[in-house]
């Protein structure tokens, strides 16, 4: 039979699916029967719309199967092939912007949650390991933006040990056992020497993917040896002798700027010295990477220069690349380039007031970038410069535009008054606008209003000439408790109260006298202590585990150290008042 094409996506099924499903045919014969239902009519007019050419072998064997173009596919790879046949042919043409590719094959385990035509964003999918195989990384892999994080997990192999292999190198296992087991990953055994044997430290060793490092037994009772081995950038530390007796040993040290690779220790067995370490010029010492991992749990370290590792980050942080997760570094004689570090992300910051970003245009930043902006006229930014950075907590400072310093918005409303000027949206210091009266009401106070830090200068009243008053005045952070009304007569009174974590000062009962109301209170501003301005001074709150707490005028809070920090010799109390919304915060510094 002359050879068909076959399409990528069939091939990669056939090469990967039907030696497992034909292995698990042939070791449990109910599973060729799961199928049995599958017509082969269906399944050779599927694949024929392909252009596969199809025959088909004994029909009724458990493991029945058909042969394309020199291919074997088994009942149950030819479910799933159906499946991804008719995916293809209904293909759009084009991904989905938010699809993940099939998630990768683990060796000597499985994917064991559902199998799907399409993988979208926020799937998931779980590994199993095969028995006595340890799973190292994530159980469950999540699709994120067209890939899959964190990255597949592996499959750690168990460690073989022969009674054979115990025997040869004279050793038991603790307690005097010398039969064969296998030991999972990560697992430890302790080994002693058989009777007139020296064991060459650790006695514990542990197994690592498949392989353990077996302490060496040191004959106490063979040839003695002459001179040790001699190594370069290194000494020996022990005395020296004529002879040295088999189970001695001698021990070595580097030189300045070189690391041992090796046993320090050489023995002597029975007139021959065992391997003496190396002394290598130093490279790049073990890092410990915050918010990821190195992709080989077995990496050995240090490293020489020009020798590189890989590493990956955790879900919602980048390396300094930025462009993948995975990313290779390399030990120079300045140290490991680039940085095996992982980043923050942070997502695209959110429209603010009276201000937009210039060119917001990527979908993740990480932490350090900045991104600009720019304020409306008359406004301009709250933090200087005009930028704002990506940190682990956030984009910091928060963007923000204000008021120019000392200038002011729109100049309050007058009741039963008007301003002259056509009115602006901002006034900068010292600009004044100018009110009149409407008839049937006189003007008590200035006809001219001046814009003085931040802040309009007493405004005029007009009051009725019979001695009614207008709408009681507004109290900034305050409300009148009544419905208010359009005109209050003589003696007529108003309540205020001011707003949550306010305090009010003066008399919250204001009164029409004269056609003019009598003074208003004021609402004095509380004190916010965010987690953010402790932290930038090392300190917390004593008596609350919030991390912001909200404290009225005139009140005192209590602050500590974090653990770790003591108060700072130029540091204030600890003990401090809320003064008109502001605390005098102390600070600590590092033991």
């Amino acid at each position: 039979m002359g050879s068909t094409y076959l399409p990528k996506h069939l091939k990669r099924l056939i090469n990967t699916d039907w030696y497992q499903m034909k292995k698990k045919t042939r070791n449990n014969a109910r599973t060729g029967y799961l199928f049995q239902y599958l017509t082969y009519s269906s399944v050779i007019k599927s694949i024929k719309e392909e252009g596969i050419v199809v025959q088909r072998s004994q029909r009724n064997s458990p493991s029945a199967e058909l042969t394309v173009t020199g291919w074997e596919i088994s009942r149950r790879a030819i479910k799933a092939w159906l499946l991804l046949v008719t995916s293809f042919l209904l293909w759009p043409g084009c991904s989905s912007q938010n699809e993940c590719e099939e998630p990768d094959e683990i060796d000597f385990g499985e994917i064991v949650s559902s199998e799907k035509a399409k993988y979208l964003e926020n799937d998931q999918v779980q590994y199993r390991c095969d028995p006595s195989y340890v799973l190292e990384g994530p159980e469950w892999i999540q699709c994120n933006g067209q890939e899959w994080t964190p990255r597949p997990p592996k499959c750690l192999a168990p460690c073989s040990i022969s009674r054979r292999r115990l025997a040869a190198k004279k050793l038991f296992v603790f307690g005097n056992q010398r039969k064969a087991r296998l030991i999972q990953s990560n697992q430890s055994l302790q080994f002693l020497c058989d009777e007139g044997y020296v064991l060459v430290a650790p006695s514990v060793r542990k197994c690592v993917d498949g392989y353990m490092d077996f302490p060496l037994c040191i004959s106490e009772t063979g040839k003695n040896c002459e001179d040790p081995p001699r190594i370069e950038n290194g000494d020996i530390i022990t005395l020296s002798a004529k002879q040295y007796r088999s189970g001695s040993s001698v021990e070595f040290r580097c030189q300045k700027d070189y690391i041992m690779e090796g046993q320090k220790r050489s023995f002597c067995n029975d007139g021959a010295w065992t391997e003496a370490p190396n002394c290598l010029q130093k490279g790049c010492d073990y890092v410990d990477i915050e918010n990821g991992r190195m992709e080989n749990h077995d990496e050995q370290f240090p490293k020489r220069e020009g020798e590189t590792f890989r590493f990956y980050c955790y879900n919602g942080f980048l390396p300094k690349s930025k462009r993948q997760t995975l990313q290779t570094v390399t030990c120079t004689n300045s140290g490991f380039e680039p940085e095996p570090k992982c980043f923050k992300t942070c997502d695209p910051p959110l429209r603010f007031y009276h201000g937009h970003f210039i060119n917001p245009h990527r979908n993740k930043y990480t932490e350090g970038d900045r991104i600009a902006f720019v304020c409306d006229k008359g406004y301009s930014p709250a933090n200087q410069p005009s930028t704002s950075t990506c940190t682990q907590n956030g984009w910091s400072p928060a963007p923000s535009c204000a008021l120019p310093e000392g200038g002011c918005g729109h100049p309050p409303a007058v009741d039963n008054g008007d301003i002259v000027e056509t009115l602006k949206e901002i006034y900068v210091q010292s600009e004044s606008v100018t009110y009149q009266c409407k008839n049937l009401y006189r003007m008590e106070g200035s006809a001219r209003v001046t814009c003085q830090n931040g802040h309009w200068s007493q405004t005029p009243a007009c009051r009725d000439i019979e001695g009614k008053c207008g709408r009681p005045p507004p109290v900034e952070n305050g409300d009148a408790v009544n419905t208010p009304k359009r005109i209050y007569l003589q003696s007529e009174s108003v309540t205020y109260q001011c707003q949550n974590f306010y305090t009010m000062q003066g008399s919250p009962r204001v009164t029409c006298q004269n056609g003019c109301w009598s003074q208003t209170p004021t609402c004095r501003i509380a004190c916010t202590a965010s987690e953010e301005d402790m932290r930038q001074r090392n300190i917390r709150l004593r008596w609350s585990n919030r991390d912001t707490l909200y404290s009225t005028d005139g009140n005192v809070v209590e602050f500590v150290c974090l653990r770790g920090y003591r108060p700072h010799p130029s540091s204030g109390p600890f003990r401090i008042y809320c003064v008109e919304g502001k605390f005098d915060y102390p600070y600590c510094t590092r033991f």
